[in-house]
């Protein structure tokens, strides 16, 4: 089955046709086309025109799937999510983006649409493919996701069966504690492979963005330490980078990043993708985890839309030992609680390691380079992202207003004009959606003042990585 996933902020649908990994994604294609529509406006799928110049290694994954669908004489292809005629159709305003490898073949393809479209009350049909919706913006809201897993009627709330993966309980109000006693508090390490949703969850533990999230591989590339504080604990969750193997000295950086936080932590929460079975990378980290001798909880991300999660489940749990599995949902909140309570069970019990009303260490001139960084994966293809980095170049209140002067660095020429895009359209567009985010996260009016700078292959100069902020020693 296709895999999708949706940003409602940028508007973007996302048509996984294969897995991933950083840096493979080498070039793209913009193409035309239009979305297909029943009587109802809802999306029936999405039409591409290829062209007569098609070449067949572009759908080389694509026609894996069920869902995908060539046609020759047209010299077309289709994703369709519901297989009937359709009523009425509208053209893509921008063209849809394909992802390709070296090799030509599609990777995946995003569709943009058209703000006047309304997107995202027309998914109806696409709930069932997708995997992650990237967006801790607006509370309440039309869910997108179906409500529960399969078989969640078979299995008792909140419990890990045999042979059957967990169901998603409800969160439950925290119980309170008088003043004056010890509470239990800790260091949390969130690891996993890229994009099995730790940032989710742990924007979803907080109810706020406080690590930003892609679609992208490799999108968190610091330890962002997020503060949940209860009146019985404190959890410090260590939000990591996906360990994977590294192909730059940037990529050299996270990884150590993140295999540092092990050692460091009091519980470490292994977090995989319910839908796929073990791949190599998560048996490097199970090692990881149990080298590290710390009490570790197998944390099944994506029960909602896992088809066979109970043979998955026995898959990872033979990586183990794990001391307990908890299976949820971190886009639908769903399990948070049974994780929390099995989490606080196993933290020491001693003073607050930060203040109550603190929700996370990362300082604000960080924090909003991060989210000047997002906008930039959320806009951009190619390898662009990852070879981005923002600095604050400027920090200074005038009048009622925050100015920030910021700065886009990228590593190729090509990557600067990608980036301004046509009129400067481009750095417009991420400007804009990056200040409503910032004005969001700091609570007060701001004017950002973005500026993009070539500085040659970065990633992979030590000189400017320190100069980026990405030193090995601010790891201590």
């Amino acid at each position: 089955m296709i895999e999708l996933t949706f940003d409602p902020d940028a508007r973007t649908l996302y048509a996984y046709f294969t897995e991933i990994d950083e840096g493979q994604d080498a070039d793209q294609i913009e193409l035309g086309g239009f979305y297909l529509l029943d009587k109802a406006g809802q999306i029936l799928g999405m039409h591409v025109d290829l062209g007569q110049g098609y070449n067949p290694r572009l759908l080389h994954f694509a026609l894996d799937h069920d869902e995908v669908h060539f046609d020759q004489r047209s010299a077309s292809v289709r994703i369709v999510l519901r297989p009937e005629q359709p009523d009425s159709h509208v053209d893509f305003v921008y063209p849809a983006i394909f992802d390709l490898d070296r090799s030509g073949h599609a990777l995946g393809v995003e569709f943009i649409a058209d703000p006047e479209f309304g997107i995202e009350s027309r998914l109806r049909y696409a709930e069932p493919f997708i995997v992650e919706v990237f967006s801790s913006d607006d509370e309440g809201g039309e869910e997108l996701l179906p409500a529960e897993p399969p078989d969640a009627q078979a299995l008792p709330e909140g419990e890990v069966i045999p042979g059957r993966a967990a169901v998603p309980s409800s969160p439950v109000e925290p119980p309170a504690t008088a003043p004056g006693e010890s509470v239990r508090s800790g260091l949390v390490a969130l690891v996993g492979k890229p994009n099995v949703g730790k940032s989710t969850l742990l924007n979803a533990y907080l109810g706020t963005k406080v690590s930003i999230v892609s679609p992208k591989p490799q999108t968190t590339r610091i330890a962002i330490r997020g503060i949940l504080n209860r009146d019985d604990a404190q959890v410090v969750f260590i939000d990591t980078p996906g360990l994977h193997q590294p192909r730059s000295r940037l990529g050299e950086y996270m990884v150590e990043a993140a295999r540092r936080a092990i050692p460091d932590a009091d519980v470490v929460c292994f977090v995989v993708d319910s839908t796929e079975p073990p791949t190599m990378q998560d048996r490097r980290i199970a090692e990881m985890v149990k080298r590290s001798r710390k009490p570790a909880i197998l944390v099944l991300n994506k029960v909602d839309v896992a088809r066979h999660a109970d043979i998955v489940l026995q898959e990872y749990r033979a990586l183990g030992p794990w001391e307990t599995e908890v299976a949820l949902s971190a886009t639908k909140a769903e399990g948070l609680a049974g994780l929390l309570d099995e989490i606080i069970a196993r933290l020491p019990e001693g003073p607050r390691l930060f203040p109550a009303e603190q929700m996370t260490d990362l300082p604000e001139r960080e924090q909003v380079a991060e989210l000047v960084r997002e906008k930039v994966l959320l806009n951009t293809q190619q390898e662009v992202p990852h070879g981005v980095a923002v600095e604050i170049e400027e920090w200074e209140v005038r009048g009622e207003r925050l100015y920030i002067r910021a700065t886009v660095n990228v590593e190729r020429d090509g990557h600067k004009g990608i980036i301004i895009g046509e009129g400067g359209q481009m750095l417009k567009k991420i400007g804009a959606a990056a200040r409503f985010e910032i004005e969001r996260a700091l609570g007060r009016k701001v004017f950002l003042d973005l500026w993009v700078k070539v500085r040659k292959d970065w990633r992979s100069d030590p000189a400017s990585l320190r100069w980026l902020g990405y030193d090995l020693k601010r790891l201590g």
